[in-house]
């Protein structure tokens, strides 16, 4: 059996499509509840001159939003560069940050536990572009039957879980271990 038809299928996509819409909405929700967190956070990045960090943080709120419904309305074609430019600004900031080995900072994604950066949380947000990639090749011109919209909405919700599980891993992973002798 030919692997490819699996990979083209469209179930997969519409299904990365769904829950990275869950995933950006929410996260601009708990962002726009709590503005004045967000803005620190983009601060304490420090990749931003001190005067556009407010404006940053009032718009990318939005910009999430956008990105959101996008992947709702319309995963497929040119708007697909919205939600990807998101997850690409997102991950950037969180890699130079890394490099910078400034990993003590929380990521800021929105939520009561946020994980602190780390090559962990690039790597996660890595396999959510990968998710991008997915959702914009989603239409392959298969139309979807019943049993499909089935399946896109238990694998929206098994993606969803899993993101929850990983993100609430990291958060609570323990800090690192001091070195050197114990006696």
């Amino acid at each position: 059996m030919d692997a490819w038809p699996i990979v083209f299928d469209p179930v997969p996509g519409h299904a990365c499509a769904a829950a990275l819409a869950i995933l950006l909405l929410s996260s601009a929700w708990r962002k726009l509840a709590d503005l004045e967190v967000f803005r620190a956070t983009v601060e304490l990045y420090a990749l931003l001159p001190v005067a556009a960090v407010a404006a940053f943080a009032g718009l990318f709120p939005l910009f999430e939003v956008a990105a959101g419904v996008v992947l709702l309305l319309r995963p497929d074609g040119p708007w697909m560069v919205l939600p990807f430019a998101v997850l690409g600004l997102s991950t950037a900031a969180i890699l130079v940050n890394v490099l910078r080995g400034r990993s003590n900072l929380e990521c800021g994604c929105g939520g009561d536990r946020h994980p602190r950066l780390s090559w962990a949380l690039v790597m996660r947000n890595g396999a959510l572009l990968g998710g991008v990639l997915m959702a914009a090749a989603a239409d392959n011109g298969r139309p979807l039957v019943w049993v499909d919209f089935l399946s896109v909405a238990a694998l929206t919700l098994a993606l969803a879980g899993l993101y929850a599980t990983l993100n609430q891993l990291l958060a609570n992973r323990p800090e690192s271990m001091p070195t050197g002798s114990l006696s």
